[in-house]
């Protein structure tokens, strides 16, 4: 996973002020419409994307953990499927959470425990042959946890649904180490929601232009999710954007389901449209409706036109971008150059008229 370098420099704003007592309160007037946007843009991310979204992966979450306890205790075919299909729709909803990457989540470092992709199988193994799962607690190991660690222990752990049903049935060390999993998961989850009671006053405040205030980083975590997390972890990296053309279609999201990583990808693109838009108020899309340059009048709409060529150029590859990566490499590279239009747009344009300078490095080249 790419790590954010914070950059201590913010883009120098000059406000062309004139001589006279009107040219100072129109300037005034205009610096205070922009602040107080932002802190409605705030407003409306924290109660009607944040929390509400944190709060239905939570109920997910324990969905997944009813149905698997029932399949530990009576592994059979009926059970498996009923707890796949839970991990399945509790992954979509984590689609919708990722990109809010600061508060609770970053200090705890929670996205790291959830969705760190290719899982590390030899990791997962040795901790089920131990029984003790203590190094969980451990950055190492974040990748023998999370939806990719469920991905390969309800897909995985064996050639076929009944050698898996077999091996939970024989061995009580699967079905404990799938119980840990949703567990932390779980708990991890609901700490970040417990925190935010608290954390709301102060993220919804904080809009002053500096490194460290929720519009920036907020704008920022908003980007570098879809420049890292969609663009690069969903897509870049298996098709081989950044290892000199060698493809690894093993490092594709949910790998081992073999079914679902285009439609967690489209998913991803529906949750960052949607939070871009921000559901018709207070949003990035009505901000740079308000305040971009004559030179950027269209910007909004030609993202969000640029957002609706990625889906549709999604919608026609395999939903096993596995298999797409194998069968038709050219196709998902000519989607990824489309993302990649999109990643220019939002750390440039979009950046200028919110003011806000990037606050990491890419170092991807791009």
């Amino acid at each position: 996973m790419i790590k954010k370098v914070i950059l201590f420099s913010l883009i120098s704003v000059s406000l062309l002020i004139g001589c006279s007592d009107d040219n100072d309160t129109t300037s005034s007037q205009t610096s205070t419409t922009v602040w107080e946007q932002k802190s409605q843009m705030l407003t409306n991310w924290a109660d009607n994307f944040i929390i509400p979204n944190y709060n239905n992966l939570s109920e997910k979450l324990s969905e997944i953990e009813t149905l698997s306890t029932a399949f530990t205790s009576n592994p059979d075919q009926q059970s498996l499927e009923l707890v796949r299909s839970a991990w399945i729709e509790a992954y979509k909803s984590w689609q919708y959470v990722e990109m809010f990457n600061v508060g609770p989540a970053e200090q705890s470092f929670y996205n790291l425990k959830m969705n760190i992709y290719p899982t590390t199988t030899e990791k997962i193994e040795a901790l089920i042959a131990s029984g003790e799962y203590a190094s969980l607690d451990n950055s190492p190991y974040n990748s023998a946890q999370g939806f990719p660690a469920l991905d390969y222990l309800l897909y995985g752990v064996a050639s076929d649904d009944s050698s898996i049903i077999a091996l939970y049935s024989s061995n009580p060390n699967y079905g404990s180490y799938l119980t840990e999993i949703i567990n932390r998961m779980i708990s991890n989850t609901n700490y970040v929601i417990t925190e935010w009671d608290s954390y709301r006053e102060r993220f919804i405040s904080s809009v002053e232009n500096t490194a460290t205030s929720s519009a920036n980083k907020m704008a920022n975590d908003f980007i570098y999710y879809y420049e890292k997390g969609f663009r690069t972890n969903k897509m870049g990296i298996p098709i081989g954007v950044f290892s000199n053309g060698s493809q690894f279609p093993e490092k594709v999201e949910a790998y081992y389901n073999q079914n679902i990583s285009g439609i967690l990808a489209l998913e991803a693109l529906n949750a960052i449209k949607t939070f871009f838009d921000g559901n018709g108020s207070y949003s990035l899309k009505q901000f740079i409706d308000n305040f971009a340059t004559d030179e950027l009048a269209n910007l909004s709409s030609d993202i969000s036109a640029q957002f609706s060529l990625v889906q549709s150029n999604i919608e026609t590859l395999d939903s096993n971008f596995a298999n797409q990566i194998n069968n038709g490499l050219n196709q998902i590279n000519v989607t990824y150059d489309i993302i990649q239009t999109v990643t220019v747009i939002l750390k440039t344009d979009m950046l200028t008229v919110l003011q806000i300078a990037t606050d990491y490095v890419d170092a991807d080249g791009d």
